[in-house]
């Protein structure tokens, strides 16, 4: 357990500063979590009606996966923001966390779709606008040059 502690904790510690290359290939490395999480409920929802205790159990370590996941995204977006703004890191990280949520509270493709929503998806204002902030933020992390000559984590 040490070993694997020593080589994969400093993926999950919210300390330290990541380059624009491996935030992004961080984010791609979610699909390593989503794969297993979603074969684990998939199995498990396939198996509820022959042995529900399996399916159960399943399920339950697909949900549990989620933690780990939600983990690491927290760690390399607050590893990217700390390059930028060291003394504002956790301020920020949670920031962009709940913009996020609120973008898809108010994106109007969540829920019942009239038609006139189906095709244009952008007529509430205030989605436009937080729609924009976060491009606008996700890019300036994304392809923003930081004052840090050498990454750590």
């Amino acid at each position: 357990m040490n070993k694997l502690k020593e080589k994969f904790g400093k993926y999950f510690q919210f300390k330290n500063t990541t380059n624009g290359t491996d935030y992004f290939l961080r984010g791609l490395a979610t699909l390593l979590f989503v794969i297993p999480i979603g074969l684990f409920i998939g199995v498990g929802v396939a198996l509820i009606t022959t042995n529900a205790v399996l399916a159960g159990l399943l399920v339950g370590l697909g949900v549990l996966g989620i933690i780990p996941m939600i983990w690491f995204s927290l760690a390399t977006t607050y590893k990217r923001i700390n390059a930028f703004f060291p003394n504002k890191a956790g301020f920020l990280t949670v920031l962009t966390f709940v913009l996020s949520f609120v973008l898809e509270g108010f994106n109007p493709n969540n829920g019942a779709m009239d038609i006139e929503q189906f095709v244009n998806p952008f007529t509430s204002p205030i989605y436009v606008v937080l729609l924009l902030v976060s491009l606008v933020w996700s890019f300036y992390l994304l392809f923003g040059n930081s004052k840090i000559e050498k990454h750590i984590g």
